[in-house]
């Protein structure tokens, strides 16, 4: 019995040190494969759900069963010895857009306001699908907006229809401040913190998440409300599954400062005519991270032990790969996939 015991603990420190060497075996890796989360249940079912991006950090979309492959203990693990299947993410998770608008006097009553009304609805279009597809409830928004005042105001609640979320923007006036204030900071701490009570309460459904926090604005923080430090410590430390993107308009905006609160990404233009692209771009970059995640659902072969899985991903000239540790004591054949 203790040498059983010895020889599995060897068996899992040798797979630990395969683990952290990593891909280091001088292939040329252009494709990150990061796990997410794990689960195994009895008879042998495992789930893995990952992401897969690009060596920009750009999410990569569209992969299909035929661009994976699984190993088990360094020996592939044919689709005769496993069942297995590979969901794209509208069937496996939610995600979630916190949509904030800098909608301080200084832009409600410019000449701005009609076009970027217009940018935002074409950012709706390109990231929430129509209802018609069949992610249609994968990807959430709520839409905020800011002004100088101390708190942030919502301008429609949680919704999947591109149509409610676009008539809210339609409904926009110059009416709604007359404060030329700006508390950017503020914006970007309050934003920070509904993305993150939207991803708490899916995780406490049991139920997989990420989300994102995009911010537009024309100029700089004036209401000083909050420090800058305040606002880019809520930034350092946000929830790892949280993006974070940032638009800037015109030439009085701190271009250094929107990089940094933009951790993920951040486009300005330089005049009103650019906007709809900039918008245009950061939902390109939304669309490719929201469907750049997958679930590996398969029944494993093996038996008893501690066994190292690798996910491999080849899509022409991109290769990558992702190692997980699985506990296969008490599996047995009777493993289906729903």
């Amino acid at each position: 019995m203790q040498q059983s015991k010895l020889y599995s603990f060897i068996l899992l420190l040798s797979i630990m040190f395969t683990l952290s060497c990593g891909s280091d075996d001088g292939e040329n890796l252009n494709l990150s494969v990061t796990i997410e989360d794990q689960f195994v249940n009895l008879p042998s079912n495992v789930s893995v759900f990952f992401r897969v991006e690009d060596a920009a950090g750009n999410g990569v979309a569209g992969l299909t069963e035929d661009d994976f492959s699984i190993y088990e203990n360094g020996a592939i693990i044919s689709e005769f010895e496993a069942t297995r299947k590979i969901q794209p993410n509208e069937q496996v998770f939610d995600y979630h857009i916190t949509l904030m608008l800098d909608l301080s006097g200084s832009v409600l009553g410019s000449e701005n306001l009609e076009a970027l009304k217009t940018a935002a609805k074409s950012f709706i279009d390109e990231v929430v699908p129509s209802d018609d597809k069949t992610n249609a409830q994968a990807i959430k928004m709520d839409i905020w907006w800011f002004d100088g005042s101390e708190n942030i105001k919502q301008l429609q609640a949680v919704s999947t229809s591109a149509t409610e979320l676009k008539a809210s923007i339609d409904d926009i006036s110059p009416a709604m401040s007359s404060d030329n204030s700006t508390n950017l900071y503020g914006a970007v701490i309050q934003g920070i913190e509904v993305a993150t009570q939207k991803l708490t309460q899916t995780r406490n459904l049991d139920e997989i998440a990420s989300s994102a926090v995009v911010i537009f604005t024309d100029g700089t923080d004036q209401a000083n409300r909050n420090t800058k430090g305040q606002a880019l410590s809520s930034v350092t430390n946000a929830d790892r599954d949280l993006s974070i993107y940032t638009i800037g308009l015109g030439g009085e905006i701190d271009e250094q400062v929107l990089r940094e609160i933009g951790k993920t990404s951040f486009v300005s233009a330089a005049n009103i005519g650019e906007l709809l692209d900039s918008f245009r771009e950061i939902g390109d970059l939304i669309n490719g991270r929201a469907n750049s995640y997958y679930l590996l659902e398969y029944c494993s072969p093996k038996r008893s032990g501690n066994n190292q899985l690798t996910i491999e991903v080849n899509k022409g000239a991109l290769v990558g790969r992702a190692n997980s540790l699985f506990d296969a004591s008490d599996f047995n054949g009777s493993c289906t996939l729903e």
